[in-house]
């Protein structure tokens, strides 16, 4: 009997006791351990109805997608049909963006590394047919630039829809056929889909907020538009489904019954660092071609992870151990579960401990917060900046199309540092990293990086409106 065998119970019954700590209604684990895939599940998949999640109930695995995708362009790089390094336009020859050297410059490896500049959290529904991908990719002519291409890393849901896109040009096939044929049903992947046809088939968790603050409740929304398919808006999964296309990467691009489904070099070249990722509390971190990498404890790490409405999902592999643990959960309470559960799955099963965020030192380093002061901006985001006895404090809200869809009221947020460069921001969900790059002369931040990057903008001043006392109440109220 081995290890993973012989604690099955012992996981089991910390999964469920770290469910119901950190409020979320359900959740699906699976862990690999050499050659052996254990699964166990627990909760339900939807406070309303009280169905039960087992081990065949289908999550969102969010971003993990990138994986697929990325794995679907190497394997026409296999072919000889596609070259990382030519641009975009040499396979999508209309592509355009806002500007338009970028547009001409933007290459493939660009987009599987996050680097293409190209606003990143763009999520425009263009319906359900089977052109709903190449309509995204069309209506890019506005989309500007954080940065420009190559520059650096900034996190880009936009620039997979384009290698998705890519596929779908160089096959003449909809990326959902394309994925199965090439990738799910090579590998037996039969509980994995982005068609929600196919879903409804399957056990299927709805997405869960408010648990942060007491019981938490079905979102408005229950999957994402599938015009963002390759950048992971709605592709649904067991766990146990997404280690074996894992599997398939620690075997060399092979599938379990010997079929090769990607060359062995394109396994190792999605593994190779392209970029530095900035804000990661994990030693080395980079991103590579799809997979982001670390290294815990001094062993090489990569994995992913994603996050939809009322869905996270988290995956990360001991690709030299050949050990792998995804868990899939229904709430925004997910990432707590997964900082408790991984860490004692991690130091129980492999020895290896999950880095922490670092701590502020105490007493503080002396700078000047009046230059980190200012507006910050993405698409769908803004963030502003302010001191406040003596602390800085930022304010977070969402904007665009995105705070139609996502209930979310502005954040105000405070921020420790560490150094210049790295401060330590607590979030509902616990401690993570902010970093601040491209300082200028008089040591003001031109950049503002959690987890994609904003640049600074200036801010516009509003008008502070009157107010008008009306005749027939005598009331104040603005207009």
């Amino acid at each position: 009997m081995t290890k993973l065998v012989a604690g099955l119970d012992g996981i089991r019954s910390r999964l469920e006791a770290l469910v119901a700590q950190h409020r979320v209604p359900g959740a699906s684990l699976a862990v690999l351990d050499g050659d052996q895939i254990i699964d166990v599940a627990t909760g339900v998949a939807n406070v309303r109805t009280g169905v039960e999640v087992d081990t065949d109930t289908l999550f969102q695995i969010g971003s993990n997608t990138k994986l697929y995708t990325a794995t679907l362009i190497m394997q026409l790089v296999d072919a000889g049909r596609v070259d990382l390094d030519s641009p975009v336009r040499s396979y999508i020859d209309d592509f355009a963006v806002a500007d338009k050297d970028a547009s001409k410059q933007i290459t493939v490896r660009q987009l599987l590394a996050h680097s293409s500049g190209m606003q990143g959290d763009y999520f425009e529904d263009f319906g359900p047919g089977d052109d709903c991908i190449a309509r995204y990719v069309e209506s890019l002519s506005t989309i500007t630039q954080v940065h420009p291409p190559g520059d650096r890393f900034s996190y880009c849901n936009t620039g997979f829809t384009v290698a998705g896109h890519i596929v779908e040009r160089v096959t003449t096939r909809p990326f959902h056929e394309v994925l199965k044929e090439s990738l799910l049903t090579p590998l037996g992947l039969r509980s994995t889909t982005v068609l929600l046809e196919e879903m409804v088939g399957f056990r299927y968790a709805a997405g869960h907020a408010g648990g942060e603050a007491g019981t938490p409740q079905v979102v408005p929304e229950i999957i994402m538009s599938r015009s963002s398919a390759p950048a992971g808006s709605r592709t649904s999964a067991t766990a146990r489904d997404v280690l074996g296309f894992v599997r398939m990467h620690l075997d060399d691009g092979q599938a379990a019954d010997g079929t090769r489904v990607l060359s062995d070099r394109s396994v190792t070249a999605m593994q190779r660092p392209q970029l530095a990722m900035p804000g990661s509390p994990s030693p080395n971190a980079h991103i590579g071609l799809g997979w982001i990498m670390a290294e815990w404890d001094g062993q090489r790490v990569i994995g992913h992870g994603g996050g939809t409405y009322g869905q996270l999902s988290f995956l990360q592999v001991l690709p030299d151990r050949r050990f792998a643990v995804c868990l899939l959960t229904n709430s925004t309470t997910g990432t707590g579960l997964w900082r408790d559960l991984g860490g004692w799955l991690f130091d129980e099963l492999a020895g290896v401990t999950m880095p922490e965020v670092p701590r502020p030192p105490d007493p503080p380093p002396i700078l000047d917060l009046a230059h980190y002061a200012g507006r910050f901006e993405r698409l769908s985001q803004r963030f502003d900046l302010e001191v406040e006895d003596e602390e800085l404090v930022m304010s977070v809200t969402l904007t665009g199309p995105l705070a139609d869809n996502v209930d979310a009221p502005s954040q105000r947020l405070h921020l420790r540092p560490i150094d210049a460069e790295r401060f330590v921001v607590k979030m509902p969900t616990g401690d993570a990293m902010v970093a601040f790059s491209d300082f200028d002369a008089k040591g003001r931040p031109g950049y503002l990086f959690i987890g994609r990057a904003a640049p600074r903008v200036a801010r516009v001043p509003t008008k502070r409106k009157k107010a008008v006392t009306t005749k027939t109440t005598k009331k104040t109220r603005s207009r």
